[in-house]
């Protein structure tokens, strides 16, 4: 049970970043930085294609709902397994 609680906090830290991670790189790209290195030389000289924003778009999306249902998983089976302990 233990090990599954440890697991479940790692789920939940990874996804609270892989959320933030788009309002950090949009912050960096606000003051003037490089977007964690999305965009070189700045964003007045950023050359990044259609694609690749469908492409980051689509990789966010994906972790998170991945994230979201492992974290649902374990919710899930603490659930039963705290359930069946107390009967």
């Amino acid at each position: 049970m233990v090990v599954v609680r440890i697991v479940l906090g790692a789920l939940i830290a990874v996804l609270v970043v892989v959320l933030a991670l788009p309002a950090v790189v949009l912050m960096d790209l606000v003051i003037g930085g490089t977007g964690l290195g999305l965009c070189v030389d700045g964003l007045g000289a950023c050359d990044t294609s259609l694609f690749a924003v469908l492409e980051l778009l689509l990789l966010f999306t994906a972790a998170s709902v991945a994230l979201g249902f492992a974290v649902a998983g374990c919710l899930r089976f603490l659930t039963r397994n705290t359930r069946s302990a107390g009967q």
